[in-house]
């Protein structure tokens, strides 16, 4: 899909309307050192609230410290070891992480979970190191895709929760852009993506943290739609 400078335009005046002073944005931290926290977080905020996801990765950390772990720098090994530990794909969804099916599938996000970590360890990724090195190999990025629910939006928010700059196509930034192009029906997430991508290039930030910009005035703007 070829970008217009008319969908730029359009996107960098709803910015300037909307998202405020680009010197105010926060910069997500994400999970450098976690591969674990990163995958946790990619898979469980898919079509939820957010709120849900800092009370799995809360449970997930706690439960690892208690283990004289330290969770900010597991790895895929890690983490599979401890869903083990926890009695398996169904107990871990009772007592770690939540009962939620993955978008579209009737199986349990903690299953796509799994299933996505165990395809990257198979294409040598261990790491948020490993994943930030092999980031661009097509079967790094196969391993991933070819799970049952796990999709593009989660491929792109798995990278950049490890540090990798860019933005996922959720239902959050697509929404921002098809307003601001006054776009009737479904936007197409690449033709979001690139305005976004164009946007922050133009300026001078981040595609990650206009990403979150974004993903924070569309969440308010849902939340005083839901009182």
């Amino acid at each position: 899909m070829t970008l217009t400078d008319d969908d730029k335009d359009a996107v960098l005046r709803s910015i300037d309307a909307l998202l405020g002073n680009p010197d105010q944005w926060i910069e997500p931290s994400g999970y450098r050192q976690s591969l674990a926290l990163a995958s946790i977080d990619s898979v469980f905020s898919l079509r939820t609230r957010y709120s849900s996801v800092v009370s799995v990765l809360n449970r997930y950390r706690d439960t690892r410290r208690r283990a004289g772990a330290d969770p900010d720098s597991d790895g895929a090994r890690e983490l599979l070891e401890t869903i083990t530990a926890a009695g398996g794909v169904e107990a871990a969804a009772q007592t770690l992480f939540t009962k939620n099916l993955s978008p579209g599938t009737r199986i349990l996000k903690v299953e796509s979970l799994v299933r996505g970590v165990t395809a990257l360890q198979e294409v040598g990724v261990e790491t948020a190191q490993d994943l930030r090195e092999k980031a661009e190999a097509p079967e790094v990025r196969r391993a991933w895709l070819g799970q049952l629910g796990l999709g593009k939006a989660s491929w792109d928010y798995l990278l950049m929760n490890v540090g990798v700059d860019g933005s996922k196509a959720d239902t959050m930034l697509i929404r921002f852009v098809a307003n601001a192009l006054s776009a009737d029906g479904r936007l197409a997430p690449e033709r979001a993506q690139e305005a976004v991508h164009a946007a922050a290039d133009s300026l001078g930030v981040s595609r990650k943290i206009l990403d979150h910009t974004i993903w924070r005035y569309q969440s308010r703007a849902a939340a005083s739609r839901a009182r």
